[in-house]
């Protein structure tokens, strides 16, 4: 009981937080189907408004004093009290089917979280624990239940996982950091946590080791590494290590400032992914050069997807928060099986019916999303591209330009203008596209080198099971022979190559694509300013060393010996 423990997990925010050990209480909401007689129905009915009413009061209090990304994620929980549907379906269950308040609202928030832990695409599982709190709340509201959380200032929050919510009230307490079983690194959870500077590591099996309350606990959130009961020289370690970290931030954060140039003077780009609006502040301050993937699933999952005008707002916030810079709006990449109402259950989502393949038959949610984009082109002239996910073949590009065609002659019809001349570009994340680059390039003004789904599908392995997580090996040179080989056949027609996947988020593998003559990546906003530090602080030559070093490697292994050794 008294020997240190240490816990290892998957960095998820930055930083060294160091306080006393607090878990979080887990709420166990138990609701059985209840029902009830005709002469209650209207007693359940105000009942669920009371408790629909009362937490939009409560999420509305909490956004007082909220800015930036919480006051977004704050929105995003009021808008899903909102939903007419959701609400819709409870006064069913409890008019018609005659359940109880409590338990219409438990069985029908389930159905939607069924939805999404089922869903192929990580952001949607991630946003599971958001319905599950709300769901929870409302429980607690209508049966007149208060939960508090006695928590000291500076406590190191264990928890499963973690509520938008919750995380914002803890972050009023000043926790030093956060630990958790479950959540990914798109979780609200995540983001905030990110946003508000707190220390975070995610996939920690901590239940499976005995310790207390309050006990000293170190949260590593740049190694994922959590220590209960460190050494007093451990401690002091970590304090030094907490401070010269402050500082390297602080000077990192100044290079975001500074012109993207390397140590010998050759240009590059920086752009941000981006998928929430709670993104947006950091594509300013952390120096990108607008937005090179605005992925649109969040709209089409929240219905906006089939309006115009809803995702034309979307797009017009991105565009705005991104100055005179370039935004690059991919097409819906979402399993339609899981999104769209009529759908079956496919066994296999990740090779399925999604991206491009669903689009082409969804004719009218593809027109909706051209239109919208077109649109916004007209508005914001010269600014816009448009990407296509999950491109295999050439059949595909062409079908998508004769829908973009009608999507055009529409708009020239009603008078509206456009951008006539909108680059088109595709996602290169299937092999057969890396394959045939040469004769992809030919059809389109860009590409754009998924590395995550590229990975996946060259190695044959589903990077979300855990059971053959170790395979997925992003350095496998397999992978970088494919990213070659998409380079040399954009030079053939002469078309700019950017890498918008996880690789390009690396600084030293940023180095390295950067090497093979890709100027521009894309990545998430936290890595920007790193990356940055990496390429200004490297001649041109030395990353082209390192990239035939890598082309030459015939292990994953070999390649990583390499990442290791560059810079030093």
């Amino acid at each position: 009981m008294v020997g240190r423990i240490e816990f290892k997990g998957v960095p998820a925010a930055g930083g060294i937080g160091i306080g006393k050990a607090h878990f979080l209480q887990e709420r166990q909401n138990e609701v059985s189907p209840e029902k009830i007689h005709q002469d209650d129905i209207q007693l359940n009915i105000d009942k669920c408004n009371r408790a629909f009413g009362a937490l939009k009061e409560e999420f509305i209090k909490l956004k007082e004093d909220a800015v930036g990304e919480v006051a977004d994620i704050i929105d995003a929980q009021i808008e899903s009290l909102k939903d007419p549907e959701l609400y819709k379906t409870i006064l069913y269950k409890i008019e018609s089917e005659r359940y109880e308040a409590e338990y219409a609202i438990f069985s029908t928030l389930n159905e939607y979280i069924h939805i999404m832990e089922n869903a192929d695409a990580d952001w949607l599982n991630e946003r599971t624990i958001d319905l599950i709190a709300i769901r929870d709340q409302l429980i607690d509201v209508a049966r007149n239940k208060k939960q508090g959380e006695d928590l000291e200032p500076g406590s190191v929050v264990f928890a499963t996982n973690v509520s938008p919510t919750s995380m914002i009230e803890l972050s009023k307490n000043s926790i030093a950091g956060l630990v958790m079983q479950k959540g990914g690194l798109t979780s609200h959870a995540v983001i905030l946590a990110q946003s508000l500077d707190i220390p975070c590591v995610i996939g920690v099996e901590w239940k499976v080791k005995r310790f207390k309350n309050s006990e000293e606990t170190i949260v590593d959130g740049d190694l994922g590494i959590v220590v209960v009961r460190p050494s007093v020289s451990e401690q002091r370690a970590y304090d030094e290590r907490k401070k010269t970290e402050q500082k390297k931030a602080e000077e990192i954060l100044e290079i975001s400032k500074k012109p993207s140039e390397t140590a010998c003077g050759k240009r590059f780009k920086l752009q941000a992914n981006v998928e929430f609006l709670e993104e947006l502040p950091k594509v300013k301050t952390h120096g990108a050069e607008g937005v090179g993937l605005l992925r649109t699933e969040t709209i089409l999952f929240q219905k906006k997807g089939f309006d115009v005008n809803d995702q034309l707002d979307f797009y017009r916030k991105v565009v705005e928060a991104s100055d005179d810079s370039d935004v690059t709006v991919r097409l819906f990449d979402a399993g339609g099986d899981k999104l769209l109402d009529d759908m079956d259950t496919e066994s296999n989502p990740f090779l399925g019916w999604r991206g491009i393949r669903m689009l082409l038959d969804e004719s009218e949610l593809l027109g909706n999303q051209l239109e919208a984009i077109y649109r916004l082109s007209g508005e914001y002239s010269g600014r816009i591209k448009l990407l296509a996910p999950m491109v295999s073949c050439v059949s595909e590009i062409h079908r998508l330009k004769k829908r973009i065609l009608e999507v055009k002659d529409r708009l020239t019809e009603m008078g509206i203008k456009f951008d006539q001349n909108l680059p088109i570009g595709v996602m290169v994340e299937v092999p057969s596209v890396a394959i045939m680059a040469d004769r992809v390039a030919k059809e389109v003004d860009f590409f754009s080198i998924g590395t995550n789904d590229l990975t996946q599908y060259t190695l044959a392995v589903d990077r979300g099971n855990e059971k053959i997580s170790s395979l997925y090996q992003p350095y496998h040179p397999a992978i970088w022979k494919l990213i070659k080989m998409t380079i040399d056949g954009a030079k053939k027609s002469n078309i700019p190559v950017t890498v918008c996947g996880e690789m390009a988020s690396k600084p030293k593998t940023a180095a390295c694509l950067f090497g093979l003559g890709i100027e521009n990546l894309s990545m998430t906003t936290s890595a920007l300013p790193r990356v940055k530090s990496m390429l200004c602080s490297h001649t041109m030559d030395s990353m082209r060393i390192l990239s035939e070093q890598v082309m030459n490697a015939n292990s994953p292994g070999e390649v990583q010996i390499l990442m290791n050794k560059f810079g030093e």
